[in-house]
């Protein structure tokens, strides 16, 4: 019983040698400089695959993201001070209706609210239009943005020096090795273009 358990451990192993030796071979059989080797893709790009960066640099210092936020800025102020002139507009009529109500007669305090509340109804909708207008325009310009530093950093890693660039904002990442913060090109490459388009 024992000789038999033995032999059967004895053909296990011969048998888990062989699977081993059959899973880690040489691709082509005599020949092991040609064995398979695939490189990771750290040793294969030969630098860091990763490079951030810094959003509120990349704001404060790329020139045409100010131009378009100063004009989003007023065009936002200009939609503001139209609200705000409905809003009195409303306001003074309302006050006015509301004094004269005392000697109208119950027809022409009714048309006197039925004035009021389309005059509260247009101001709503006049702001939920501006609210959409500044929406669409905020959404576009993001958009436009995007797509101007995705278009550099393309042509800027051609190269396939990193194979993921982030960005950065304070208090989303815990640890950043300076060494890999590219945001100084990224700014100084679009300010070139953007001002070799102005020219």
């Amino acid at each position: 019983m024992k000789k038999g358990l033995l032999v059967i451990n004895l053909i296990l192993i011969v048998l888990v040698g062989y699977l081993y030796y059959r899973q880690f071979e040489p691709a082509h059989k005599g020949d092991s400089s040609e064995m398979v080797t695939r490189q990771s893709p750290a040793s294969a790009h030969g630098s860091s695959l990763v490079a951030y960066i810094d959003l509120d640099s990349l704001q404060n210092n790329y020139v045409y993201y100010k131009k378009i936020k100063a004009e989003f800025e007023k065009k936002q102020e200009a939609a503001n001070d139209e609200l705000t002139a409905l809003q009195k507009k409303y306001q003074t009529r309302a006050m006015q209706l509301q004094q004269k109500s005392a000697g109208m007669t119950q027809q022409e305090q009714q048309s006197a609210m039925d004035e009021i509340n389309k005059m509260q109804q247009d101001l709503q909708q006049k702001k939920q239009s501006i609210d959409n207008d500044l929406y669409n325009y905020n959404t576009k310009m993001k958009e436009d943005i995007l797509s101007r530093i995705q278009n550099f950093l393309k042509q800027y890693n051609k190269d396939g020096r990193y194979a993921y660039i982030f960005s950065y904002e304070p208090g989303f990442m815990f640890y950043k090795d300076s060494t890999l913060n590219i945001t100084s090109d990224v700014i100084s490459g679009l300010n070139s273009l953007y001002s070799d388009g102005n020219k």
